[in-house]
């Protein structure tokens, strides 16, 4: 069932954009993530469906927020999804719509409940369980979880420098204008989680490469030169080929079409060179 959030305006609020003011009301949204429930229709203002993002507050009333049912409330087994375990570390291959961690949203299952609920099963001991690496909800693929602390602090070092080797698939709407390219476009993430191109923001690297096309899409293998918020998706819609199932940068409908194929790093204990790989759950085949 539908979660509804009502939100009373003040005449303080007046003149704020709406992603702002929710955002601002309910910290564990971002103005991403708002911006994506006005494309749904599900931000309402008096009752009616709120039309642009930066609409203003022009009177007092009552904003609606509608939350639709998180896809992995109930527990979620990932036993069968363990790529690699060992006493440092432990790498799944997370499926899409699962959070690595459920303090980014409203409560309701993560990664780290359901891996930590596998290490439990098997006996193994689970004092600690850090993400230094993270993925996007909506993104599937391999993530890597620290079991200690020392862990942890080396992996996230080692992502901050860049020392990572980090690949991924996505399917496009729309083909990149060469079938291999090298994309800089600075990206700001403020605070308030709105990421995007912007020229006063971090630079921003990603190479491409097509791997297919069907349909008027592509599917491009993506390398990440940096790691900034939302980079693949920001940089593919500043190409003019968004990614398929982006809500907030494409055309809203179905899933996210973006997977974490391929992970190269320095295991954080033995200094070993590692390969971490995780199958797509979509197809990378003409059709």
């Amino acid at each position: 069932m539908d979660r509804r959030l009502e939100l009373q305006v003040d005449q303080g609020d007046l003149g704020q954009r709406i992603d702002r003011f929710v955002a601002g009301r309910i910290r564990s949204l971002s103005r991403t993530f708002v911006a994506s429930l006005v494309a749904d229709g599900r931000v309402l203002v008096d009752g009616e469906p709120v039309r642009r993002v930066a609409q203003k507050l022009q009177k007092p009333g009552r904003v609606t927020v509608v939350l639709a049912p998180e896809a992995h409330d109930d527990e979620v087994n990932l036993d069968d999804r363990i790529i690699h375990l060992d006493d440092a570390i432990v790498v799944v291959n997370k499926p899409a719509g699962l959070p690595v961690s459920a303090r980014l949203r409203l409560g309701g299952e993560d990664a780290l409940k359901a891996v930590r609920r596998v290490l439990e099963r098997r006996g193994l001991g689970c004092e600690f369980l850090g993400n230094p690496h993270r993925l996007d909800k909506d993104t599937s693929g391999v993530l890597v979880l620290a079991r200690t602390r020392e862990a942890a602090r080396v992996l996230s070092e080692a992502f901050k420098a860049g020392e990572t080797i980090k690949t991924y698939l996505a399917w496009t709407e729309g083909l990149p204008p060469t079938r291999s390219g090298f994309i800089a476009a600075p990206i700001l993430a403020p605070g308030d989680g709105e990421a995007r191109i912007d020229p006063r923001g971090r630079p921003a690297r990603t190479r491409y490469r097509v791997v297919a096309v069907s349909g008027g899409r592509a599917l491009l293998s993506v390398r990440l030169l940096t790691g900034r918020t939302h980079q693949i998706r920001l940089h593919l819609a500043h190409l003019g080929t968004p990614i398929v199932g982006d809500r907030v940068h494409g055309r809203a409908g179905g899933g996210l079409l973006l997977h974490a194929r391929r992970l190269v790093l320095l295991h954080p204990a033995t200094g070993a060179r590692i390969v971490l790989r995780a199958p797509p759950p979509f197809s990378t085949s003409l059709v």
